[in-house]
């Protein structure tokens, strides 16, 4: 997965870069009478070729580690939280426990998530990386 962005900071060898966010309606923008405002995101790339702020770039997902971490971001979490209301219901008669167990598996998940965030990585499959500088 490709995308285009500026570099607005460097951290280290690696640069922050705001990308336009894709949009389901295609971005053709011009001749759209939706109304709708193009928003941007912020992603850290790995900065092999020493990018400046301001350069606009080209930055590099891996498409399959791109997928992997899509699948266990917003569809895990959905499986576990489902999985344990099932495991309550079977156990328990009370349908507020098993409410409860699905909304605790989610946030207990979700927490996970963001503590293993957090660790340094030494692999560099699931990381961006700026391939070419463009202007």
């Amino acid at each position: 997965m490709d995308q285009i962005g500026q570099v607005v900071e460097i951290q280290g060898k690696n640069a922050i870069v705001r990308v336009r966010r894709a949009s389901a309606c295609g971005e053709n923008c011009s001749s759209c009478s939706g109304g709708c405002k193009p928003t941007t995101s912020t992603m850290k790339a790995l900065n092999g070729l020493d990018a400046k702020v301001g350069d606009m770039v080209k930055v590099e997902m891996n498409p399959g580690a791109y997928l992997t971490l899509a699948f266990v971001g917003y569809i895990l979490p959905i499986i576990i939280a489902v999985a344990a209301y099932l495991l309550a219901n079977f156990l328990t008669t009370d349908s507020l426990i098993a409410d409860i167990s699905a909304v605790a598996a989610l946030i207990l998940t979700l927490a996970v998530f963001y503590f293993v965030d957090k660790i340094p990585k030494k692999s560099t499959r699931f990381t961006s990386r700026i391939i070419r500088i463009l202007r």
